[in-house]
Order: C-alpha cells, then sequence, then structure tokens
C-alpha cells in the first residue's frame, strides 16, 4: 500500500464513517446512509425511532427550575457576537444541508465555543437557517441556539443521552414557527409555539444531566491538575506541555487530548514506552477535561481549525514561543502600571519609536499620494530584538482570528495599541492598519499569502509532514514505466490557456474516424507522478496544501515552478526522450449526437505541443468573448500580450474540436444540470515592486528596519461580463468534464478505491416550481441559466458531495448510466488529481504483469483521509483567493468613496463606464434579509453590477424582495481590514 505517513489523530474506522458522510465533504457508504434533505418543518419525517439504549432512565430527583423566558439572554448575545461565517472554518458556502452530520446526531452532546463564550447542550435537530446549515442545541438553560457544527469542539459519548428523550425536547410546531426566522431569533420561545409540560419536563431531565456533566468535568479537571508531588512533577495543561513542547523555536509539535490525558492520569510511566496503566478514549470524560485543560492555555496549545471534534488535535507552541509570549506579558504589565509613563521599559520604547514612524509615514502619504509608489528614504531608528518581539505579538494577533479559542495575544495587542494610538475603539483592523503604516505590512500584501503558509504550516504540524525537501535523489527518473506509454508524438496536441498561466497541465487533440462521422478526443494531462512518488515531500505537503493558491499580489504553485517549468507543464522545452514529454491520457469516441461510445485510458508521448490562448481561439473561430469595463480608468496604451498565430490548418482542427465540444455539453445537459455566470471584478497589480513576505508572522523573517513608501500603489480594476455562449475557456472545460468522465469509468470497471465527486438535484420544498420548471429557464443548446433563478425562494440546494461509488452529479449533467465523475485533469494545481494518477497507473502496471514499489496504490481507507486532508487545503486556498480578491477590490472602491478625485497614475486615464461610487448605485437582490439587531435594521446582500461585487445594504425590518429585484443603493462603509466587507444603506 503506497502511503503518505499522516499521522492517525483518529481510528480508521471513524474517520472513514466521517469523511465519508458529511455532506460538502462526504461520500456515502450505501444508500441506506443518505438522507433525503428537508427543511425544519420536515424534520421529523427523516428521523427514525431507535430503542431507548439499555431502558437508560434519568432520576427525576431535583428538578432543574428555569421557565420559557424571552428575548435573547446576555450570555447569547456575547455568544453569537463573532460572525461564524467570516471566521476559518469547513462550513463556508456550504448551503442547503439539512440532514444530520455523523459524530453530530441527534441527541449528541457537544461543546461548542464562539466568541470567547463555550457552552455545553444537545443536538436537537440539523436545520437550515435562511440557507445557512446550522444545529439546534439545547443548553443546560433551557435556551436552544442555532450553531454552527463550526462551532462543535468536543462531542460526548452517543450513550450518554438516550435519542428518544432528546426527540421529546422539540416538536415541529416549534421548528415550523422558526422556519422563517433568521439567525438571531432561532430558538428564542414564541408565545405561538410555548413548549408543552411534557417537553419542559424532558428538557429538564436533558439539563439535569448536562449540569452533572459540568460538575463530573470539574472534578476531573482537578485531577488532571493535580501533579505527582513526590516526583516534583506538575500537572495539567502545563505537564503535557513539559512533555510534547520543542526547544527550538520555529519547531511546533502535535498533540491529542487523547494522549494529554493518558500522559497526565500514568505519572508512573513518565512517557516512557510501556502501555499506560489507565488507557483513555475518544469522546470519554478524561479526555474532555484534556481537552478543556487545552484549550484554557493558548499560549500553550493552538486548537485544530477544521474538524475539532472530531480530531482532538492541538498545535503545541515551541517553548522560545511561549517563553515569548510570558516576556511580552511581563513587559505590559510593567507599561501599564500606574505612573509607569516616565518608567523606562521595552513597551514603552517600542511606543515612542512607533510613534515617529506613524508620525513620518502618515505625512508622507499625505503629501504623495496618487503619484508613484517607491520606497522612502529615512533615518528612522531600526528595530531592536525586544521590538520585533513587541511587532511579532502584534502580527499574531492579526493572525490568530478564530474565535473558538482566544488568541493569548488579544490583551497583548490591544494594551500595546492603546499606548500608542488615541483611537478610543482598538481592534483588530485597527492594528492591521498600524503595522501597515509601521512599514511591517507591505503595501502589496493583503495578509493571505502570510495567512496560508501559516495555516499550511499547522496543518502539516498535524499531520506529521515534513516542511521542507530533502533531495531531488528522492524523485523518481521518469522512467519506470515508459515502457506502457503510447507514442503522440504525430498527434496536433492544442494547449489553451490565459497567456500569463505557467501550469498547463492539459491539451487536447482530435482524431478522425475513417468512414464515420464519430472522432476520436485525446484528453493529454501533464505528468508530474511521473517523477514524484507519494511517500515524497512534495507529495505529502501537497496533500496538506490541496491546491495551488492564485492572488493578485503572487501566486503560490503546488509545486515549485523550476520543476514545473522544466519537465512536466505542458509544452517545456525538455531535451530527454527525444524531446517527448510524458502525458496521462484519456481518450474518448465522440458521436455526432454527442454520446460516448467507447473510451480508453493510456500513458502516453506527446511532443511539441501547440500552445495558444483562449484569445486567440475566439478570434481564430470567431467566437463570443467577454467583455470588461474598467470602473476607476487604467493603462491608456493597451497591456494585453500578442496572440499566437493560428493557421488555417490549426483553425479546421480546433474547428472540429468546437463543434464536437458543443454536442458533448448540449448531450450532457439535455436532462439535468445547469451553469451560471455573472459580472466580476478582477484585479491586476500592473507594477508589483515584490512579493509579500510569506513569513510574516514568524518571529525570525522580521526585517529590522522599517519599509516605508511614498506614493500609491496603481491596482486596476476590471469588471468581467459574462459570455454569452460558448467560447474557447467552455471548449476547454467541456474536454476537462469527458476527462474526468473517462477516467471515472476506467476506476470503477477495475473496482479502484476512488473518491468520485456527485451532487442531488434541488429539490422544491416551498414553491409551486418543479425541477422541470426550472430546467426549462436554461438556453436549450448551452445549458446556462440566468443565475436569479438559480437563487428562488423554496428550493433545497443541496451541497456536493463525495462518494466511494459513481454517483449522479447533477449539477454538471452527469446522471443516467454515464454517471460518474473525479478530479483527474488538473494534477499540476490540485492534489486530488494526482491521486488519480496513482491508482490509474498502479491498475495499468498490474494490467500489464508489472510490479513495481512506487505504483501499488492505495487502499479505500488511505483514499478518503487523503481527500479528506486535500479538501481542507483546497477550501483555505480557495477562502485566500477569495479573500485576497476582495481585499484589492475594497482597497480601490474605498479610495474613490473617500475620495472621488483619487489622482489616477501617470499614463493612465478614465475610461467612459468610469464609476463614481459617491453616488446612487443599483443593486440587485441575491438573498433574503438578515436580521441586524446592533444596526437597528436588516441586511440583505445585493450584487452591483457596475462594480461586479456584493454588498451588505442596510434598510427597515419586515421589507422582503425578489431574487434579482433592484434597489438604489448609497455605499457608507467601505473597509479592507480585518475582514474586507462593503455596506450600504438602501435609498427610497
Amino acid at each position: 500500500m503506497a502511503s503518505l505517513g499522516f499521522r492517525r489523530a483518529s481510528t480508521s474506522s471513524t474517520l472513514v464513517k466521517r469523511a465519508l458522510s458529511t455532506t460538502p465533504r462526504s461520500a456515502n457508504l450505501s444508500q441506506e446512509q443518505q438522507k433525503p434533505p428537508v427543511r425544519i418543518n420536515d424534520l421529523l419525517a427523516t428521523i427514525s425511532a431507535e430503542s431507548k439504549s439499555r431502558n437508560a432512565r434519568l432520576d427525576k430527583a431535583g428538578k432543574i427550575a428555569y421557565d420559557h423566558g424571552e428575548g435573547q439572554s446576555m450570555e447569547r448575545r456575547s455568544y453569537f457576537a463573532s460572525d461564524v461565517d467570516a471566521e476559518p472554518g469547513l462550513d463556508w458556502g456550504s448551503v442547503g444541508i439539512a440532514e444530520e452530520i455523523p459524530g453530530l446526531n441527534v441527541g449528541r452532546v457537544v461543546e461548542c465555543r464562539r466568541s470567547g463564550q463555550v457552552s455545553i447542550g444537545l443536538i436537537l435537530a440539523a436545520i437550515l437557517v435562511m440557507d445557512k446549515p446550522r444545529l439546534l442545541l439545547l443548553r443546560s438553560t433551557g435556551e436552544v441556539w442555532p450553531i454552527s457544527s463550526n462551532d462543535v469542539q468536543f462531542v460526548m459519548p452517543s450513550s450518554l443521552v438516550p435519542r428518544s428523550l432528546a426527540e421529546e425536547c422539540w416538536s415541529p410546531e416549534q421548528l415550523q414557527s422558526w422556519s422563517d426566522s433568521s439567525e438571531a431569533t432561532v430558538g428564542l420561545p414564541s408565545a405561538a409555539a410555548a413548549p408543552p409540560p411534557e417537553m419542559m419536563e424532558a428538557r429538564r431531565k436533558v439539563s439535569l444531566l448536562l449540569r452533572r456533566v459540568q460538575r463530573e468535568t470539574e472534578k476531573m479537571c482537578q485531577k488532571l491538575r493535580g501533579g505527582v508531588f513526590k516526583q516534583g512533577r506538575v500537572g495539567g495543561a502545563e505537564a503535557a506541555y513539559e512533555k510534547w513542547a520543542s526547544e527550538e523555536a520555529e519547531e511546533r509539535k502535535c498533540i491529542t487530548a487523547v494522549e494529554a490525558a493518558e500522559y497526565i492520569l500514568n505519572p508512573q510511566v513518565g512517557g516512557t514506552t510501556g502501555t499506560p496503566t489507565t488507557e483513555v478514549k475518544p469522546n470519554t470524560l478524561p479526555a474532555y477535561a484534556a481537552h478543556v485543560l487545552l484549550m484554557s492555555r493558548p499560549d500553550m496549545f493552538i486548537s485544530d481549525q477544521s474538524d475539532m471534534w472530531a480530531t482532538g488535535t492541538y498545535v503545541v507552541r515551541s517553548k522560545p514561543e511561549q517563553a515569548r509570549i510570558a516576556q511580552l506579558q511581563e513587559w505590559v504589565q510593567i507599561a501599564q502600571k500606574p505612573g509607569a509613563d516616565g518608567v523606562e521599559s521595552p513597551v514603552r520604547t517600542f511606543v515612542e519609536k512607533a510613534k515617529i514612524v506613524l508620525d513620518l509615514a502618515r505625512k508622507t502619504r499625505e503629501e504623495t499620494t496618487g503619484q508613484h509608489l517607491k520606497p522612502l528614504q529615512h533615518n528612522l531608528p531600526e528595530w531592536s530584538k525586544t521590538d520585533l518581539d513587541i511587532i511579532s505579538c502584534l502580527l499574531a494577533y492579526v493572525a490568530e482570528t478564530r474565535s473558538t479559542q482566544l488568541t493569548p495575544f488579544l490583551s497583548l495587542s490591544l494594551a500595546i495599541t492603546r499606548l500608542i494610538l488615541s483611537d478610543p475603539q482598538i481592534d483588530r483592523g485597527t492594528v492591521t492598519v498600524m503595522l501597515h503604516e509601521l512599514g511591517t505590512i507591505l503595501p502589496w500584501d493583503s495578509l493571505e499569502t502570510a495567512r496560508i503558509v501559516e495555516a499550511d504550516r499547522n496543518a502539516m504540524t498535524t499531520t506529521s509532514v515534513a516542511g521542507h525537501v530533502r533531495g531531488d535523489d528522492e524523485l523518481l527518473k521518469g522512467n519506470e514505466l515508459d515502457e506502457l506509454r503510447e507514442d503522440f508524438s504525430h498527434h496536433k496536441v492544442f494547449v489553451i490557456d490565459d497567456a500569463t498561466a505557467l501550469e498547463l497541465d492539459d491539451g487536447i487533440a482530435v482524431e478522425k474516424i475513417a468512414g464515420s462521422d464519430d472522432v476520436w478526443v485525446h484528453v493529454h494531462i501533464a505528468d508530474p507522478t511521473r517523477y514524484i512518488p507519494p511517500g515524497h515531500e512534495l507529495a505529502r505537503q501537497a496533500s496538506v496544501r490541496g491546491s495551488s493558491l492564485y492572488m493578485a499580489e503572487g501566486s503560490m504553485p503546488l509545486f515549485p515552478t523550476d520543476l514545473i517549468m522544466k519537465e512536466v507543464s505542458l509544452g517545456a522545452n525538455v531535451e530527454r526522450d527525444g524531446g517527448r514529454q510524458g502525458s496521462m491520457v484519456f481518450s474518448a469516441r465522440v458521436s455526432k449526437a454527442g454520446n460516448v461510445e467507447d473510451s480508453k485510458v493510456r500513458m502516453g508521448w506527446v511532443k511539441k505541443p501547440r500552445v495558444i490562448t483562449y484569445a486567440s481561439v475566439n478570434k481564430a473561430l470567431g467566437l463570443p468573448t467577454s467583455s470588461y469595463t474598467r470602473p476607476f480608468g487604467g493603462p491608456s496604451t493597451s497591456t494585453e500580450p500578442p496572440m499566437p498565430e493560428i493557421t488555417a490548418e490549426d483553425a479546421a482542427e480546433l474547428r472540429l474540436l468546437y463543434d464536437t465540444a458543443r454536442n458533448l455539453r448540449a448531450r450532457r445537459f439535455a436532462t439535468a444540470g445547469y451553469e451560471w455566470s455573472k459580472p466580476s471584478a478582477s484585479i491586476s497589480l500592473p507594477h508589483l515592486p515584490g512579493r509579500p513576505n510569506p513569513h510574516l508572522f514568524s518571529r525570525h523573517h522580521l526585517l529590522s528596519t522599517p519599509r516605508l513608501f511614498s506614493g500609491s500603489l496603481p491596482i486596476e480594476y476590471r469588471v468581467k461580463t459574462p459570455v454569452e455562449g460558448i467560447d474557447a475557456g467552455s471548449l476547454v472545460a467541456e474536454y476537462m468534464v469527458l476527462g474526468g468522465r473517462v477516467a471515472a469509468w476506467f476506476c470503477f470497471e477495475r473496482n479502484l478505491p476512488m473518491v468520485y465527486r456527485a451532487s442531488a438535484a434541488p429539490s422544491p420544498v416551498a414553491t409551486t416550481q418543479t425541477l422541470e420548471d426550472l430546467l426549462a429557464k436554461r438556453d436549450p443548446e448551452t445549458g446556462i441559466i440566468d443565475a436569479f433563478a438559480t437563487l428562488g425562494k423554496g428550493w433545497y440546494r443541496p451541497a456536493g458531495y463525495i462518494s466511494l461509488q459513481p454517483e449522479e452529479h447533477w449539477i454538471m449533467g452527469i446522471v443516467g448510466k454515464s454517471k460518474g465523475y473525479v478530479r483527474a485533469t488538473s494534477p499540476l494545481r490540485r492534489f486530488d488529481d494526482m491521486l488519480v494518477h496513482w491508482q490509474i497507473k498502479a491498475a495499468l502496471a498490474r494490467q500489464a504483469g508489472l510490479s513495481r514499489e512506487h505504483v501499488r496504490g492505495f487502499e479505500k481507507e488511505d483514499i478518503v483521509r487523503l481527500a479528506q486532508k486535500s479538501d481542507e487545503g483546497v477550501k483555505r486556498a480557495k477562502r485566500a483567493g477569495m479573500v485576497s480578491d476582495l481585499f484589492w477590490q475594497t482597497k480601490v472602491i474605498g479610495r474613490n468613496l473617500r475620495s472621488g478625485t483619487w489622482p489616477l497614475p501617470e499614463g493612465w486615464g478614465k475610461d467612459e463606464t468610469a464609476v463614481d461610487v459617491r453616488d446612487v448605485l443599483i443593486g440587485k437582490v441575491t438573498s433574503a434579509p438578515e436580521n441586524a439587531a446592533s444596526l437597528k435594521g436588516e441586511l440583505t446582500v445585493v450584487r452591483l453590477d457596475q462594480l461586479g461585487v456584493t454588498a451588505k445594504v442596510l434598510h427597515p425590518a419586515g421589507l422582503t424582495w425578489d431574487m434579482g429585484e433592484e434597489m438604489k443603493v448609497k455605499l457608507d462603509l467601505v473597509e479592507e481590514w480585518p475582514n474586507p466587507r462593503i455596506q450600504g444603506v438602501r435609498l427610497v
């Protein structure tokens, strides 16, 4: 079995079940496990009855005294102070989930955290709140909260509360009364649905049990804190930290709550080899008590940012890092003492230096705004070692944003910043802006590069993946399976991509068949697995990172650029093998009706493929193209690269490929699926002075001199309008879909362990429309639908999921006998595709009677674990790219909102399509209203087509609109940090 050497944080059976059953990243092992999508009022029908476990009964002694109260408690207000959708987590963008998550089933007692608040409760149901997946949590006070699965940090044993008792704690009537609520009001009692006496009695029983759990947890925490006096050994989190923490400043390790509990409870073992006398199992009281202790020491332990409730894993800070935190706490205490103004201290010294730097930076900005950006020459003193320690503290506060575990740098950073700034309201955004003005954060840095590096670093720590590559000698020679390759050198392979693309991982060729209208289409895919075996550090790191990251300030490829450009990117100038490159080839025989009559998967050779651009293909074939507007102007002269020449012979083959793609697409969307597009903003930084510091959050990579600049960074802002029809991009995309389908069929026919991508059809739950009505709104030839038609109320839109068997991918139109789809066509950009290639190569080698060490393939369990970990990395990269885009968009919009006369750089001019963002804008509604009590109204998301962005618009409560309905908007708030956002008010 091939291996990537991952640390196993949970048992294999639990891991497979969890990874395969959670909807956004799940697969269903059997049809029996699948549950139909439901809304709140349908939840009862989806839950099967269970017998009471061992006839368990709870004592009736000592009834809990609580009432059916009204309104929100202060505790609830504090808990929901943080916006969970603005934080890292795995449920971003997951909408329409209403089925149970295995491990977070109805009747499970869980601990959840948010906004620094901790709560223990019982899961009553999985619901949708304004199309957001939430869990209804019954607390010991009798309150019911709609929490995110991302809030859950620990799960108690399933036997703790009989499911039958949990079902007695709520009713369809109550859920129905909440069905149209906002997240702020879900769970609040109402006179129309007051709990009946029987329900109140059931809740009292649960509340009694929850309070018992809290008491027993405190007892166990006290036991774990005890230590062993005779051995001179401390207890609690400190004991685990002393055992696991590294002495190396930059080295972090990982630990689970189970490991910590076992170590503390077995002092005679002392961490040496041997079987502990007290064994701790996951989800038990000792494990939970250890979890509570570890969470209480964020200066020592950082909780897992993915599925904490499932992994129970923590990153352990190094001892030098923890000592630096303790030292900073001491410095801040000295600086805050009464009468400390004249007392010399590291913090006071830094404060005086920082004020001087800020004065110069702000004066320079006022005098040079709009001028060419260039480094500012200055005579400012360098930062001392203690200064850099303080700056590192401020940066750590910016980096550690998740409110499920408050960062130890919060109070320190706020205290330091208050000594520097007179601003009465100091928050993470204030600190970030100050660091930018201090020359620590560069003008071209959105911080997403450093954030993704830090997140990947922690993810690699928790999976025990090394952070370096030891040497090229571990790479394969590349000829290990060359005997299996078929020569396609005589084929003309077209590699079509953007002019600026570096990772060219796909090409297409067409082959006519004598005496038939059918054609063979060959999809050639770059072959990095020719050199990279599963056990190499490059593969291990890629498995955690998941995908390449693309941002305006600089991309982060999945693999080193020199390796990609030298050997595997299609079209690279290779010298070995007679100038040929290895490829994976997914071939399909396609009829004029768009049916796939036959398919093959092979390893191949390609030679000197034709590298051309989307724009050149569109021009040669006369295809529709996207148009751009520049609402804030741009360079007066064109910056578009020259188009590659396309000969008449090339154009003829491309036309055949285009016609075949149209037929494939029409057949694929005949009975299912659709696509949509909308105006979107794109950013380019045409004169980027350098790259952001990827290790900005590492103390040892900070510069000792403030880097200040005069002038402003030029930012080109474009809004792309949707293409009406099929262009070159759609042509290539169709063949990549075809390649994924061919790969899926190959894997299924040979029973290869594989993760297939799937999705279910939308279903009407509160509308008279049918699925056929929705499909009728599409363009029958292209499958394109108006985006607002997909947002209509009353539809359940299930998220995509993964499966170990081919299933329908409805949204892509892959249904019926041709079902089955895997990701196989972007191995230079996605790790999942490499997994598919390794599995296919192992099968081809076995088929040829070859036995090679590096192509043994993966077992089912390993495939699931790797796919899950990779998906987490893909989500991190996707979020980083989205936040980076929005950061630069808000920067440009904010500049022009604050000053409508923002000076254009030299050589730039304004277009006729220029937009004054201080004027009234037209927004199109894309969401239902959300409660915004602190703003005394509600917020509705609208799309501003002129700017290619969305904004939240404040308006009086009680107003509703149809999706796509227009409203007048006046922007009043645009900020870049801590989370980019655009907000406005509705005008009547």
